[in-house]
């Protein structure tokens, strides 16, 4: 299920869905604000990505209390479709470019552009 997950506020959840205008920062589709309970088909579902993987920031983080800061982080967010993240998953983004043929070079200048908005 993709109920709003608690690792993050709704409130910072929603700053970043403003900022990125709710296009997906991998493939650039429009996406939807819906669950399982509002939408037949999550494949446009909005997600965050963790644009540095979880699993990454697990690793190299002090504490889980300097974790926890790192992963809500919003300059490490970005909107992305349920297709893409489910795709992505934990894969580094260079890696999972290499993989799927996008475009690396075009999606970093997205994100950049994206992260420096504040939010």
């Amino acid at each position: 299920s993709t109920e709003m997950a608690s690792w993050i506020s709704k409130a910072m959840r929603l700053k970043i869905y403003k900022r990125d205008e709710l296009k997906c920062a991998y493939c650039g589709i429009q996406c939807k604000v819906c669950d399982t309970r509002t939408c037949d088909d999550l494949s446009n579902a909005c997600t965050l990505d963790h644009i540095i993987s979880q699993k990454t920031i697990y690793a190299s983080a002090t504490d889980d209390k300097h974790a926890n800061v790192m992963r809500r982080d919003p300059k490490n967010l970005v909107v992305v479709c349920m297709s893409c993240n489910s795709s992505k998953q934990d894969t580094e983004l260079y890696t999972w470019c290499a993989q799927t043929s996008r475009n690396y070079a075009a999606i970093i200048a997205e994100i950049a552009r994206r992260i420096a908005i504040a939010v």
